[in-house]
């Protein structure tokens, strides 16, 4: 369902008159009332809505009534849009699809079809990882039209690091174990052979963290240890290098 909450918090009914919609699909603990009224400030005539899903925000009623300029999809619904985009049989209009991520596995997978052609090939990145000033300002570039690509998808790896991941996107079985998209980024450098050390560094995380992040990754997968929990994951993910 729309956030009609936020909306009457940007403007009163009677007085917003707004002509161009930006919905952003995904949690509200992801996108929440606080990046919304960041996004809205970019332009006066800005209607910025939130939905749970896509079959919700409806953007193809939008787009053929001429009020949509952006969707910003959360990363937890990249299949979703990965089959409906792939299943278009027409441009749904003049429609600017954005993955929010997190997981750089899925920006890659992004790039790769920008490069290669594919469902995705048209769909810009927006990082949300990012400090709020920063993310403003990248928002702003993909609202006016610009694609970018984050430095972190581009950087050579230290020799420390353990080789990148070849653009993993999420199986069935990590699904049905109920791993988070940080979790699953977390594994898979574990099962690349990175100590805890390295992968915090990789993913700006603290050591705690990963430990605790591995700790719940045990848990879930039904293990004993992470070299067990390796073996569970090489043993699910069939991708390039691995």
């Amino acid at each position: 369902m729309r956030d009609d909450l936020f909306e009457k918090s940007l403007c009163d009914s009677a007085t917003c008159r707004k002509s161009a919609v930006v919905l952003f699909v995904g949690s509200p603990l992801i996108f929440n009332d606080w990046i919304l009224r960041v996004a809205a400030s970019e332009s006066d005539d800005l209607d910025v809505r939130r939905h749970e899903d896509l079959a919700s925000a409806d953007p193809a009623r939008l787009a053929r009534e001429g009020a949509l300029r952006l969707v910003v999809v959360e990363e937890s619904h990249f299949h979703e849009l990965a089959r409906r985009l792939g299943e278009a049989r027409q441009p749904e209009g003049p429609i600017s699809w954005v993955l929010a991520y997190r997981n750089p596995a899925l920006a890659r997978e992004v790039l790769r079809q920008r490069q290669e052609g594919g469902p995705l090939q048209e769909v810009r990145l927006l990082p949300m990882n990012a400090p709020i000033g920063v993310w403003a300002s990248m928002f702003r570039l993909t609202l006016w039209g610009d694609f970018f690509v984050p430095c972190e998808l581009l950087a050579r790896r230290a020799e420390a690091a353990p080789p990148a991941p070849a653009a993993v996107v999420p199986t069935p079985a990590l699904c049905e174990a109920g791993l988070t998209p940080r979790e699953t980024e977390v594994l898979e450098l574990v099962a690349r052979g990175g100590q805890n050390k390295v992968i915090a560094h990789r993913l700006g995380l603290s050591e705690h963290t990963v430990k605790l992040h591995i700790h719940r990754i045990i848990t879930k997968v039904g293990v004993r240890n992470r070299t067990a929990a390796a073996r569970w994951y090489l043993s699910r993910v069939a991708a390039p290098g691995l």
